[in-house]
């Protein structure tokens, strides 16, 4: 699937994450204090995602603006 960031922004939260599973790779995922934090590749651009393990719940499903904070998840 061809999809733009911003026609990605335009789904709520759980479609969005829907669309991720199907057609999105996930290339990172890494637990950081109380979060699950992945990172998704689909179409031509990357996706945060991020889930509070406490209570379950999704917190962010943003596209990555800067490609240079992939670096930063990388390094943690």
């Amino acid at each position: 699937m061809r999809l733009t960031r911003g026609e990605f922004c335009q789904f709520n939260h759980t479609t969005r994450l829907k669309l991720l599973k199907e057609f999105g790779k996930n290339v990172l995922e890494k637990k950081i204090r109380m979060r699950l934090i992945s990172i998704y590749k689909i179409s031509d651009f990357y996706v945060e995602v991020y889930e509070n393990l406490d209570n379950h719940q999704l917190e962010k499903v943003e596209p990555v603006r800067n490609n240079s904070v992939l670096e930063v998840y990388n390094n943690l």
